[in-house]
C-alpha cells in the first residue's frame, strides 16, 4: 500500500528540489524515427533536406563527462566507437540525448561505409553527425516542431574545426532538389527530407523521408554458391523478411577481395544448415548452394529490382552488425495508399483463400474510400501480427447490419452461411456449462469474417484448449467525454508503474477509440476466478487511492471528470478488442500496440487508420518479447492489491 500510494502521488503532487531527481542523470535509450523510402523530392518550404550519411545510426547519452553510444536495436556500442567520445565528454556539463549517425570519410569527401567498418576495428579517426536531439538537462525534446529541435542542436554544437569528431548536420529549407543534384553529383548516397514541424516518433513515418542517389540495400545471408573449383565461395545467396517468411531476392558475387571472402565463409561455416530458411528458392540455384542460418546482414548496392523482386547487378559493399536479421524487409518506395493497400489485391486474395467475396467495392465506412476489398487487403498485411494475439481464442465479432456503423451487433457463436473458414464448436467453462464458441486459425478466418461485414474481432484471454487458464490481463482505461486523452496516457503510464512495483510487465494498446488497454501477459497457471479478483481488487484499491481520478465503478454518472478502470474484461467469456483488429468507428480506425516511449508523443487513441496501420505493421514489433515473458500471477502478488 505504502509503495502503491506513493507511486500515485509522485504523480500528482510537485516534489521540493531536495526531493527531485537528479539534474544530469543519464538519459535512457528511445526508439528511433525511422525514414520512408521515396521515389519523388518533396517541395515547400515546410520541408527541410540534409545529406544522407553512409554509416551506423547511433544514439548518444551524455550526462557531463559520462558517454552511451547505442546503435539503432539499443545495444551499447561505447567502447567500439572510442574514437569520437573525447569531444562529446566536453559536450556539456548537463545532459542531452542525440540521434545521428557514425560515419567514415575518405579521401573524395564521401561517407564510405566500407572504410568504416575497417575503422572501427583498426581505430581509424571516425565522426559523428548529429541531427536531432531527444532531450536536453532533463527537458523532453520530443514534442518540440524538427526546426526549433535543430536550433537547440546546433546552439549546443556550436562552430567545430572540420577535424572535430563531432560534426552538426547541417540542412536547407526547400529546394530539395538542388539539393538531391549537388548529392548525386558528388557521389553521396542521397538526401533525408523532413518535415520542419514535426515530432519526433520512434517509429517509421512519413514525415521523414530517404530519396536515394545510388540503389542500396540491406539484406540476409541465407547461403553461398562454391566456386567452380569447389574451393572459396563464388557468390552469396541473400533474401529478406516479409511478413515473417525468408524470401529469396538474389546473389552477389562481386565488391569482394579474396581475404574478404575467406573471412566471410569462416563466419557461414559455423552457422550451416542441411536445409534453407529461405521459404523458397529457385531450383538451378539451390542445387550447389550450402545454406547457414540468416543471421548475417551484407549491404549491396544494385542495378534494379526485377518483377519477381530480386536483385540485379549487386555489388557487395559490406556487412553490418548494427542490423537484426528479421528486421530486414525489402526497401521500396512509399506510395500513398499508406501500405499499398490495392482493392484488387484484396480480392485476389480472397480468392486464392477459398473465400467468395461479394460486393468487394461496397463502401464498409461511410465519408472514406475504405471498402470491403481495402479491408482484405489490410488483413493480409497485419496478420502475421495479429494472429499470434487471436488464433485459437475463443471470438466474438462485432458486425454490421446497415453499413452506417449505428446498427452492430456482436456474434458468439455460428450462425447460418457463416464462412467456413470461421470454426465454431463448444467448451466447457469452470463452472461446468458448455459454452459454444468461435475461433480463427489463419488469415482464410480474417477474410471470412470480412466477408460477413466483421468491423471487430474480440478475443477471450485464453488459448481454447486452455480455457480456464487466462494468458492474460486487460485493464481498459475508459474516460468521461470531458477528459484529455493526456489524462489517459498518465493513467496508463501509472497503471504500468503500479503493476511494475509488484513485478508485473505490461504493455499499451491504442483502443482506436478514446482509450487505452494495459495489457499484462501471463503465463496460464492461475484461473479465471484468481484474475479477475486480482484485477478488481487493483482497480478498486486505485480509484479509493486516488478517488479524484479513477473510479471502479461503470456507472457514467459516477464517472463524471474520471476514469473508469474496466476489470470486467478478466473474466472467463469475456472479451477485449484484438491487437491489430478494426474498429466500428468513423474513419476506419484500428487497435494499435505501441511501445512506452512513442505513447508520449502521441495526441488520441485513434491515431491509426487502416493505411497507418498497415504501413506500421511493416517495421519493428512495438510488442517485442510480449510472448516471451514469463510472469506468474502468484499468490503472493494477489495479496499485495488486497483491500
Amino acid at each position: 500500500m505504502p509503495a502503491i500510494k506513493a507511486a500515485l502521488r509522485k504523480k500528482r503532487s510537485p516534489r521540493r528540489d531536495s526531493e527531485s531527481i537528479p539534474k544530469h542523470i543519464l538519459p535512457s535509450f528511445r526508439s528511433f524515427q525511422l525514414c520512408t523510402l521515396s521515389g519523388t523530392i518533396p517541395t515547400g518550404e515546410d520541408w527541410l533536406f540534409e545529406m544522407k550519411f553512409d554509416g551506423y545510426r547511433a544514439q548518444v547519452a551524455i550526462s557531463g563527462s559520462e558517454v552511451r553510444v547505442y546503435t539503432r536495436n539499443g545495444h551499447d556500442w561505447t567502447d567500439q566507437f572510442k574514437t569520437i567520445l573525447p569531444s562529446l565528454k566536453k559536450l556539456t556539463k548537463g545532459s542531452v540525448l542525440l540521434d545521428g549517425e557514425i560515419v567514415a570519410i575518405d579521401k573524395a569527401g564521401r561517407t564510405n561505409f566500407s572504410m568504416l567498418k575497417t575503422g572501427i576495428a583498426a581505430g581509424i579517426p571516425l565522426k559523428f553527425y548529429t541531427f536531432d536531439i531527444f532531450e536536453k538537462d532533463g527537458e523532453d525534446l520530443t514534442k518540440t516542431p524538427l526546426i526549433e529541435r535543430k536550433a537547440i542542436l546546433e546552439e549546443l554544437i556550436g562552430e567545430r574545426d572540420a577535424d572535430d569528431s563531432l560534426q552538426y548536420s547541417h540542412h536547407v529549407i526547400d529546394n530539395g532538389k538542388s539539393v538531391f543534384d549537388a548529392m548525386a553529383a558528388g557521389g553521396h548516397e542521397g538526401i533525408i527530407a523532413k518535415r520542419i514541424d514535426s515530432r519526433y516518433v520512434g517509429d517509421r513515418t512519413k514525415s521523414w523521408l530517404k530519396i536515394k542517389c545510388t540503389k542500396r540495400q540491406e539484406l540476409v545471408i541465407g547461403g553461398w554458391r562454391p566456386s567452380d573449383n569447389g574451393r572459396g565461395m563464388a557468390s552469396l545467396i541473400l533474401g529478406t523478411y516479409e511478413k515473417g517468411q525468408f524470401v529469396y531476392r538474389g546473389r552477389v558475387g562481386t565488391g569482394f577481395s579474396e581475404a574478404m571472402k575467406d573471412k566471410i565463409v569462416a563466419q557461414l561455416e559455423k552457422r550451416r544448415l542441411a536445409k534453407p530458411a529461405f521459404a523458397s528458392v529457385p531450383r538451378d540455384i539451390a542445387r550447389k548452394a550450402f545454406w547457414v542460418k540468416p543471421e548475417l546482414v551484407a549491404e549491396v548496392d544494385y542495378a534494379e529490382i526485377t518483377a519477381d523482386g530480386s536483385l540485379r547487378h549487386a555489388s557487395f559493399q559490406g556487412l553490418r552488425a548494427d542490423k537484426e536479421p528479421t528486421q530486414v524487409m525489402l526497401d521500396m518506395p512509399a506510395d500513398d495508399s499508406g501500405a499499398g493497400l490495392d482493392p484488387v489485391v484484396g480480392v485476389e486474395i480472397a480468392q486464392a483463400l477459398g473465400v467468395k467475396l461479394s460486393n468487394p467495392d461496397k463502401i464498409i465506412y461511410p465519408g472514406t474510400a475504405i471498402t470491403k476489398a481495402h479491408l482484405v487487403a489490410y488483413y493480409a498485411a497485419v496478420a502475421d501480427r495479429m494472429l499470434p494475439h487471436l488464433k485459437d481464442r475463443p471470438l466474438s465479432l462485432v458486425r454490421d447490419t446497415n453499413n452506417d456503423l449505428r446498427k452492430t451487433f456482436f456474434q458468439k457463436h455460428a450462425l447460418a452461411g457463416m464462412p467456413k473458414t470461421l470454426h465454431d464448436g463448444e467448451l466447457t467453462k469452470m463452472k461446468g456449462t458448455e459454452s459454444r464458441i468461435l475461433w480463427i486459425e489463419d488469415l482464410a478466418g480474417l477474410v471470412g469474417g470480412v466477408q460477413m461485414n466483421t468491423l471487430e474481432f474480440h478475443v477471450w484471454g485464453c488459448d481454447r484448449h486452455e480455457p480456464d487458464l487466462p494468458e492474460r490481463m486487460v485493464f481498459d482505461i475508459d474516460p468521461d467525454e470531458g477528459l484529455d486523452f493526456g489524462d489517459v496516457k498518465q493513467a496508463a503510464t501509472d497503471i504500468r508503474d503500479i503493476l511494475g512495483t509488484i513485478g508485473l510487465k505490461s504493455w499499451p494498446l491504442l483502443s482506436g477509440g478514446k482509450g487505452i488497454h494495459v495489457v499484462v501477459p501471463l503465463v496460464p497457471e492461475a484461473d479465471w476466478n484468481a484474475v479477475k479478483e486480482f484485477c478488481q481488487d487493483f482497480a478498486e484499491l486505485l480509484a479509493k487511492t486516488d478517488p479524484h481520478r479513477f473510479v471502479a465503478n461503470m456507472s457514467k454518472a459516477r464517472r463524471k471528470g474520471r476514469m473508469f478502470l474496466d476489470y470486467l474484461r478478466n473474466g472467463q467469456g469475456s472479451t477485449a478488442v484484438c491487437p491489430w483488429s478494426m474498429r466500428a468507428r468513423a474513419g476506419g480506425t484500428v487497435a494499435v500496440p505501441v511501445t512506452w516511449s512513442e505513447l508520449d508523443g502521441l495526441d488520441r487513441a485513434n491515431a491509426f487508420d487502416i493505411f497507418a496501420a498497415a504501413e506500421r505493421a511493416r517495421g519493428q514489433d512495438a510488442w517485442t518479447g510480449y510472448f516471451e515473458v514469463d510472469q506468474v500471477l502468484t499468490d503472493r502478488v494477489r495479496q499485495v492489491v488486497k483491500r
